[in-house]
């Protein structure tokens, strides 16, 4: 049967080493995050043993300076806007005396003073939950600065397409005209970034004179393809 310790808070070099010295250990497990410590004995297990193990624990036990307040289920994007977060909370920061977050498992440990209050525990939650706020926002914003760069492109593109119809004699300045004018509030869409808004245009438009079915047809065919790539 395998031998559990918890809530150890030891120096873990020495603890290891320590364990190393006290015979029949058939396996060992200690845990420093979760401070536990799971021991499988050899058939030769005995008493004076275990009471090893426990004056081990007893000599290499450190006096509790803080406290560990563990938040589970957490996406921190950036570590570096969390430190910001909490430092603007009055309450809590000169409270958290160091943080782990492991990626992973989505937790993040804060090592905290002894006088840390649910008060305290609660306040750092909603740093967390804005946080989580803010990296959806971050993450949106950087997606629309993607489809404005690319709204120019495809602007550019298609201005100069219309403009090589006028010097290969395809089209008038007036028909080149027409055809922006129509377009205009596509094209306003399209250089802040707003491809679906562009198309909720673009059927708005009305086809006559040079703004013609077919160059309709072929807007709406680019912009929806653009839309089912980045959307």
């Amino acid at each position: 049967m395998d031998i559990l310790r918890d809530n150890l808070n030891v120096n873990a070099q020495s603890f290891l080493e320590g364990l190393a010295g006290i015979d029949n250990i058939q396996f060992q497990d200690f845990n420093i995050f979760d401070k536990t410590l799971t021991i499988t004995p050899g058939v030769n297990w005995i008493t004076e043993n275990e009471t090893s193990l426990d004056n081990l624990i007893v000599n290499e036990t450190i006096a509790a300076t803080f406290i560990e307040v563990i938040s589970t289920d957490v996406v921190i994007d950036s570590i570096r806007e969390f430190q910001k977060k909490y430092k603007k909370k009055s309450s809590i920061k000169n409270k958290i005396q160091s943080y782990v977050y492991d990626v992973e498992a989505k937790t993040l440990i804060c090592k905290c003073n002894l006088d840390w209050t649910a008060a305290n525990t609660t306040t750092l939650d909603n740093v967390i939950d804005a946080l989580v706020g803010y990296d959806v926002v971050t993450q949106l914003m950087n997606g629309y600065e993607h489809k404005e760069k690319d709204g120019h492109n495809y602007y550019n593109q298609k201005r100069s397409e219309l403009v090589q119809s006028i010097i290969t004699a395809v089209r008038t300045e007036a028909e080149a005209f027409e055809i922006d004018t129509k377009l205009k509030n596509v094209k306003d869409s399209l250089l802040t970034g707003d491809w679906k808004t562009a198309k909720t245009y673009l059927g708005l438009t009305v086809v006559e004179g040079a703004y013609t079915q077919a160059l309709k047809d072929e807007y709406d065919l680019e912009i929806q393809t653009y839309i089912d790539a980045n959307y």
